[in-house]
C-alpha cells in the first residue's frame, strides 16, 4: 500500500520510530504471554510461536520502510518470514491491536514510573541526608516573603522530605491504576477463547486485570492520574527550588563547582545555574497534564488515538522531565554545601516579636496588651519599654531556649526532630521495600518471557511456579 505523504511523516513513521526505541521489548513481552496462554489451551502453533517470539526478539527490528504500519505488523511479517503462515497467525487468534497496544504501552509508562520513583526516592535519601548533617543549624524562614521565625536546617528539610514522600505515595497511587493489564480483552468485547487474563496479567508483572473489557481498551484515567501525579511533583521541586535559589543568592547555599557557570562578562560571578534548569523542567511538569486531559475530554468511551498512542508521547516526555528535575535537584543538593553564617543573615530581635509577646503573657499581661506593648518597643525589643529585665529577656530570647520549648509533634525542639528523622526513615524504607517488591515482579516476568531454551517439561512448571508466587506477592 502507498501511504499518503504527510500521513507517513507525521503519523506512521513517527510513531513506528517511538515504537522502534521504547516499545519493542514491551512489544515481544506481550506477545510471548499471549502465545504462552494460547498454548495452555492447546491451539495450534502457540507453542511454535512461544519460541519464535523469543527467538525474534534478540534480533533487530527493521526501520520503517512504509511496507507496513507499525511494529506489530512488522513483528508479524518476520515471523511470517522466518517461521511461516501458520506461527504468524497463531499468536494473533483473537488479538486486537486495541488491547495489546493498551498493555504494551501501560507496561512502558509502568517501568519508567518506577524509574523515576527509584530517582525520587534517592532523592529523599539526600534531603534526609543534609538533615541528620546539619542537626541544629539555625535558620531564618520567612513568610510573606519577610523574616518570620527562626528554625533549624534540619526542620525545614524534614518538612520538605515530607512533601515529597507524599509526591511518592500519590506516583504509587497512580502507578496502581496504570498497573493493570488490558490483554485479552480483544477488541473490546473480550477475546473468543476462554483465556484466563488474571494469568496473563501476572505473566507480565501487573497487579491484575483491568477487568471490564471495553474498559480496557477505552478507559484513559490512567495517564490523567499519572499526569496528575508527575504535576504536583513538579510543584513540590519548584518550591524547594525557589528556596535554594534563594539562599544562594543570599550566600546561605554554595552549588558545586561542576553545577555551576560563569558570567560571560562579570568574571567575580559563578551561577547556581543548576537550580534555574532544575525549575524550569520542574515547572514544565505543572503544564504536562493539561494536554492529557485535553486528549480525553469530549470522547467517546471507546478505544480510541486521542487516549491511547496520543497520550503516549506527552507521558513519556512528562517522565523525562520528572528525571531531570529529580536528578538535578539530587546533584544539586548533594554537591552544594550549606552557610550557616548566611542562613542567619536575616536574624535580628524583630524575627522572636512573638516570643517577647509569649513572654508577657506567661507574666499575666493580657495578651493584646502584650501585643501592643511588643509593638511598641520595636526595632530592637528594648527591655524598658517591655517592662521586664535585659537579662531575663535575653534568656527567653535566646535560640536553643526558642527550640527546646518546641517540643510538639512535628515542631523544632530536639527531641521532636529526632523523632521526625526517625519517622522519615522509616517511611522511606517503606517505601522502597514496596518499590522493590514492584520492580521484582516485573524482573521476574521478563526472566521467564525472554527465556529462550527452557528445558523439556519445565516450561509449564516455571510458569506455573512464577504465576503462584506472584498470586503469593498479591
Amino acid at each position: 500500500m502507498r501511504w499518503h505523504g504527510v500521513f507517513r511523516r507525521f503519523v506512521l513513521a513517527r510513531h513506528y520510530r517511538f515504537a522502534r526505541e521504547a516499545l519493542v521489548p514491551h512489544f515481544f513481552d506481550a506477545l510471548t504471554a499471549y502465545a504462552l496462554e494460547l498454548s495452555r489451551l492447546g491451539l495450534p502453533y502457540a507453542k511454535e510461536a512461544v519460541a519464535a517470539l523469543r527467538e525474534l526478539r534478540t534480533l533487530p527490528l527493521p526501520s520503517f520502510t512504509g511496507e507496513v504500519e507499525d511494529v506489530f505488523f512488522s513483528i508479524q511479517a518476520q515471523l511470517a518470514e522466518h517461521w511461516g503462515e501458520e506461527v504468524a497467525g497463531a499468536v494473533r487468534r483473537g488479538l486486537s491491536r486495541n488491547d495489546l497496544d493498551l498493555t504494551v504501552f501501560r507496561a512502558y509508562l509502568r517501568d519508567r514510573a518506577l524509574a523515576l520513583l527509584a530517582d525520587l526516592l534517592r532523592l529523599r535519601q539526600g534531603v534526609l541526608r543534609q538533615a541528620e548533617g546539619h542537626r541544629g543549624v539555625a535558620v531564618v524562614l520567612f513568610t510573606h516573603h519577610r523574616p518570620a521565625q527562626p528554625s533549624t536546617l534540619d526542620h525545614y528539610l524534614l518538612g520538605v522530605e515530607s512533601l515529597l514522600a507524599r509526591d511518592t505515595e500519590r506516583l504509587f497511587r497512580a502507578l496502581s491504576t496504570l498497573n493493570r493489564s488490558p490483554l485479552g480483552a480483544s477488541a473490546l468485547a473480550g477475546a473468543p477463547y476462554p483465556l484466563d487474563r488474571k494469568r496473563l496479567a501476572l505473566l507480565l508483572g501487573f497487579e491484575g486485570p483491568v477487568e471490564n473489557t471495553l474498559d480496557a481498551v477505552a478507559s484513559g484515567d490512567y495517564a490523567l492520574e499519572l499526569a496528575s501525579a508527575l504535576a504536583g511533583l513538579g510543584a513540590s521541586l519548584s518550591r524547594f527550588l525557589t528556596d535554594l535559589l534563594f539562599w544562594a543568592g543570599q550566600g546561605a547555599f554554595q552549588v558545586g563547582e561542576g553545577l555551576a557557570q560563569g558570567s560571560s562578562f562579570m568574571p567575580q560571578k559563578q551561577n547556581p545555574v543548576v537550580l534555574e534548569h532544575a525549575r524550569i523542567y520542574a515547572g514544565r511538569l505543572l503544564g504536562g497534564y493539561h494536554p492529557l486531559a485535553f486528549l480525553n475530554h469530549n470522547t467517546p468511551f471507546t478505544d480510541l488515538n486521542d487516549h491511547s498512542t496520543g497520550v503516549l508521547e506527552p507521558l513519556a516526555e512528562m517522565l523525562f522531565v520528572a528525571e531531570a528535575a529529580v536528578e538535578l535537584t539530587r546533584a544539586a543538593l548533594e554537591e552544594g554545601r550549606f552557610l550557616p553564617e548566611g542562613l542567619l543573615a536575616e536574624f535580628s530581635p524583630e524575627v522572636l516579636a512573638s516570643e517577647a509577646v509569649d513572654l508577657l503573657a506567661r507574666k499575666g499581661l493580657p495578651l493584646p496588651e502584650a501585643y501592643r506593648r511588643v509593638k511598641g518597643a520595636l526595632p530592637g525589643l528594648r527591655p524598658e519599654l517591655l517592662g521586664v529585665e535585659r537579662e531575663e529577656l535575653l534568656a527567653w530570647m535566646d535560640l536553643e531556649a526558642f527550640f527546646a520549648r518546641r517540643e510538639v509533634l512535628g515542631g523544632v525542639g530536639p527531641k521532636a526532630r529526632a523523632e521526625a528523622l526517625k519517622g522519615a526513615k522509616k517511611r522511606l524504607k517503606a517505601h522502597r521495600e514496596a518499590l522493590a517488591a514492584l520492580r521484582a515482579r516485573v524482573r521476574l516476568s521478563r526472566r521467564w518471557l525472554q527465556d529462550l531454551e527452557p528445558q523439556e517439561g519445565q516450561e509449564g512448571a516455571e510458569e506455573e511456579g512464577q504465576v503462584k508466587g506472584q498470586e503469593h506477592q498479591e
